[in-house]
């Protein structure tokens, strides 16, 4: 799901601005992570599924061990969301378990014509790239009124406090190779270049890894 990379503003202030925090977010989230995702998120795949589909993704996201969602909230309105994973081979077994079929029947046109992408993205779910490399950062947004604010690297800094909490000392991210504004975020927040690999056909991503540092 880290293939669907990220949307955010630039720069900015660790905090998410004024009135801007970050929190664990529930169940009744997942549909504006979803839109946001949606709406904001261009490459990678998922986005091409539609809200739907998105908001039973998030909502197993905050239901499943060793995954979270975090949402960026300014006064009672969530303006940007961060998603995480540390067993994310697990969280596609589960979402395919218990969500599967209401969530294929909503966009089933979309998955026959998009097959190919579905196997490449479980695959890299399954043992792909980043396999082994900690906890993995899904997907990550912000919407357009906030950008420029700080709350991109806000989120990314609670998707790594996040990891540490549970005992993680490595994190990782898959991004398109060309998408500069993400990957300048990933970088001013200390992940470094891992490697560049064709994650679907004809398209180059790059995985970008986190190490914490030992003193």
């Amino acid at each position: 799901m880290g293939t669907d990379g990220s949307r955010d503003g630039n720069g900015g202030s660790a905090d998410g601005g004024p009135g801007v925090t970050v929190r664990p977010a529930g169940a009744a989230d997942a549909p504006v992570a979803a839109r946001l995702h949606a709406t904001r998120i261009t490459e990678g795949f998922l986005s091409f599924l539609g809200p739907a589909f998105l908001t039973r993704l998030y909502r197993r996201i905050t239901r499943s061990p060793g995954s979270f969602l975090l949402v960026a909230d300014a006064g009672g309105t969530v303006v940007g969301f961060i998603a995480g994973s540390a067993d994310v081979g697990g969280l596609y077994r589960t979402f395919l378990a218990r969500d599967g079929v209401a969530a294929a029947l909503g966009c089933a046109p979309r998955l026959v014509r998009g097959w190919r992408r579905v196997l490449e993205t479980l695959r890299h779910g399954s043992g792909g790239a980043g396999a082994g490399r900690g906890t993995e950062l899904l997907a990550v947004a912000v919407d357009p009124g906030s950008s420029g604010r700080g709350v991109g690297t806000a989120l990314v800094a609670a998707f790594l406090d996040r990891a540490r909490a549970s005992g993680a000392t490595e994190a990782y991210v898959v991004v398109g190779a060309d998408n500069t504004g993400a990957i300048g975020l990933y970088e001013r927040a200390g992940f470094t270049r891992a490697e560049e690999f064709e994650l679907h056909a004809g398209t180059r991503s790059l995985l970008l890894q986190f190490e914490e540092a030992r003193g």
